[in-house]
C-alpha cells in the first residue's frame, strides 16, 4: 500500500505524471494480476493490462482514498474479466497440450510456478476450483484483496447479503474440501 501519501500520489497521476502512474502501478498490479489468476481468468496478463487501460481513461475522474480506489480497480478487474469469460465462449478455443508440441515449448520455472506447485500439493487450488465462480471471486476478494463486505458486494454488484452468504458457503466448502484432503483448516475459516 502507498499509504499517508496516496492523495498527492494520486492527484499527480490524474494529472498524467509517469513517476505518480508508475508508483500506483506497481502498487496494485499484483494485487490484480493475483485476483485475475484465482478467478480463473485464461489470460490473465492480457486481462490485467485490459484493467490498466480503463483504469488510465477513467482515473481523472476518480475521487476517494486508497482502500477505495483498490476497490474501484477490483471492480474494473471483475468486469474484465467477466467480459473475457462472456468473449471465449462465444469463441471457443482448442488449446494445443504443451506435450503435444515437443521441442517448441520451453517451459520456464518461476517463482509464481512453484508457488502454485506448493498451492496445488496442499490440496488448495483444487479446494478453490470446487467452489462456485461467485463463491470464489468473493473469497478472494475478502481475504487476498482484504475488501470489506461492502466492498467486495460493490465490485461484484450484489447485495451485502448475498456476499455474506456466498462467503459463509465458500468457506464452509472449502473447509470441508480441505478437511477431506487431511488439511487443517481450523482456524483459516472462521
Amino acid at each position: 500500500m502507498i499509504g499517508d501519501s496516496f492523495p498527492e500520489v494520486l492527484a499527480a497521476a490524474q494529472r498524467g505524471e509517469p513517476s505518480a502512474i508508475e508508483a500506483i502501478y506497481r502498487d496494485v498490479a499484483p494485487l490484480v494480476l493475483g485476483y485475475l489468476r484465482a478467478n480463473g481468468a485464461r489470460d490473465p496478463e492480457d486481462t490485467s493490462s485490459e484493467v490498466f487501460v480503463s483504469m488510465m481513461r477513467r482515473l481523472p475522474h476518480f475521487t476517494g482514498d486508497e482502500q477505495r480506489f483498490r476497490s474501484w480497480l477490483l471492480t474494473i478487474a471483475y468486469r474484465r474479466m467477466v467480459d473475457d469469460f462472456r468473449r471465449r465462449g462465444r469463441r471457443r478455443e482448442d488449446p494445443v497440450p504443451t506435450d503435444e508440441m515437443g521441442e517448441r515449448v520451453i517451459l520456464l520455472t518461476d517463482g509464481e510456478s512453484e508457488a502454485l506447485a506448493r498451492l496445488r500439493s496442499q490440496g488448495v487450488l483444487e479446494a478453490l476450483d470446487q467452489l462456485t465462480d461467485d463463491q470464489r471471486a468473493a473469497l478472494v476478494l475478502r481475504v487476498l484483496a482484504d475488501l470489506s463486505v461492502r466492498e467486495v458486494a460493490e465490485v461484484m454488484g450484489k447485495p451485502e447479503t448475498a456476499v455474506k452468504a456466498l462467503l459463509r458457503r465458500g468457506f464452509a466448502s472449502l473447509a470441508r474440501h480441505l478437511a477431506a484432503g487431511g488439511e487443517d483448516v481450523g482456524e483459516a475459516v472462521e
